[in-house]
């Protein structure tokens, strides 16, 4: 979206009902619940001796923590095959904008669209914005009746589903990336846990406000985004 009057209003909105300090201080208890849902599903894959997909479980987490932020749902619950579906449509959208367009080479030939791509982005993107749209109309529902309480600030003031899909998407892929770079690299992974069993203890959980006394673990989270700034120039 290009800079103009109603990209500062979305962007007013959007520092206002989620970015402000008070609303992350007010969603501390969410993104805590998450995290803890998340070690447990972790716990019980270790005793039955089940392997873990980081990318998997990282995609769940951060989209049930999204979704719950704008929609007050888990779109990755036991019995909703929501999370699968959007996985699937995001996977493909971002094949599809990874491909090399003969419209970025020849901007002349750009409408003209000779490999589909806009004509396939247009469709995936459409399967998208049904998914949200029936959380928009279960809110309108709601709206009509006379002893509805608004559940969610943000839904109920703007719906930018442009947050949702990149979101999840970013997040899910520094959390398996930085996971991955951490367990290739053994002295690094054992530093973090001995910071980690010395500061906040063996079994205890980290909360958010604990993060500023771990700084080591800080410097790694720092090391691999300056890496990754790194590849991508």
């Amino acid at each position: 979206m290009p800079v103009s009057t109603t990209w500062r209003n979305l962007r007013k909105i959007c520092n206002l009902h989620i970015f402000a300090t008070q609303k992350l201080d007010a969603n501390q208890h969410l993104r805590r619940n998450k995290v803890e849902q998340l070690l447990a599903d972790v716990g019980d894959s270790s005793h039955i001796g089940e392997s873990i997909e980081i990318s998997t479980v990282a995609f769940k987490t951060t989209l049930n923590l999204i979704s719950n932020t704008i929609f007050s749902v888990d779109y990755a619950g036991p019995s909703s095959n929501t999370a699968l579906e959007f996985r699937e449509i995001l996977q493909v959208i971002k094949e599809e904008l990874g491909k090399a367009n003969f419209g970025d080479l020849f901007p002349t030939l750009a409408k003209l669209d000779l490999q589909g791509i806009r004509r396939r982005m247009a469709i995936h993107s459409k399967k998208m914005m049904n998914i949200f749209d029936k959380e928009i109309d279960n809110r309108s529902e709601l709206r009509k009746m006379n002893d509805y309480i608004p559940a969610q600030e943000f839904l109920d003031t703007v719906l930018q589903s442009d947050l949702f899909t990149a979101g999840t998407d970013t997040t899910t892929s520094t959390l398996e990336w930085a996971m991955a770079e951490l367990l290739h690299n053994p002295k690094a992974l054992q530093e973090v846990r001995r910071e980690l069993q010395q500061i906040i203890g063996e079994g205890n959980v980290v909360e958010e406000s604990n993060v500023t006394r771990l700084p080591y673990f800080q410097d790694c989270i720092l090391q691999y985004l300056s890496y990754s700034l790194e590849k991508l120039k």
